[in-house]
C-alpha cells in the first residue's frame, strides 16, 4: 500500500486560535442565571430557599463549561466527547465526595456488584447525560 504524503500545514490565516479568556468568561452569566433557576426549582418543589444553592448549582455549571476549554483547545473544535468527559468527571468527583448520588441506578445494583465502584458508575451515567444533551444541542463527535 503506498503511503500518502503528509498534509501540508494550514496557511497562517487559517490556523486555529483558541481564546482562553472568552472560554473562561463567557459561561459566567449563563451559569449564574441557570444556577438561580435551578435553586428556584428547588423552592418550587417544596425546599427552603438557600443562597448557597445558587452558588453550588451555578458553580457546577461553570465548572462543566470550563472543563471543556482545554479539550477544545487541544482538538481545535468543540466535540460531543468533550461534553461527555466533562460531565463524567464532575459526576465522578461529586459522587466520590458525597455531594451527588447516581441517578437512574438502583442502590441495589451497587450491592449486587461490589466490584463496581460508585464513582465509575457515576462517570458513565453523568457522562451519558451530558452527551445526550450535547447531541440534542447539535454537537457531533
Amino acid at each position: 500500500i503506498p503511503l500518502l504524503p503528509p498534509l501540508p500545514p494550514p496557511p497562517p490565516d487559517r490556523m486555529y486560535y483558541f481564546d482562553y479568556q472568552h472560554c473562561l468568561t463567557a459561561p459566567i452569566i449563563p451559569s449564574a442565571v441557570m444556577g438561580t433557576i435551578f435553586a428556584g426549582l428547588d423552592v418550587a418543589q417544596g425546599g427552603t430557599f438557600q443562597p448557597s444553592r445558587i452558588v453550588i448549582y451555578g458553580g457546577g455549571l461553570y465548572a462543566y463549561n470550563i472543563l471543556q476549554c482545554p479539550m477544545e483547545a487541544i482538538h481545535g473544535r468543540p466535540s460531543l466527547a468533550h461534553n461527555m468527559l466533562a460531565g463524567g468527571i464532575l459526576g465522578s468527583v461529586g459522587v466520590s465526595s458525597g455531594h451527588l448520588g447516581v441517578p437512574f441506578v438502583s442502590p441495589m445494583t451497587l450491592y449486587r456488584y461490589p466490584w463496581l465502584p460508585p464513582n465509575v458508575v457515576a462517570f458513565v451515567v453523568y457522562g451519558g447525560l451530558a452527551g445526550t444533551f450535547a447531541a440534542l444541542g447539535g454537537k457531533r463527535l
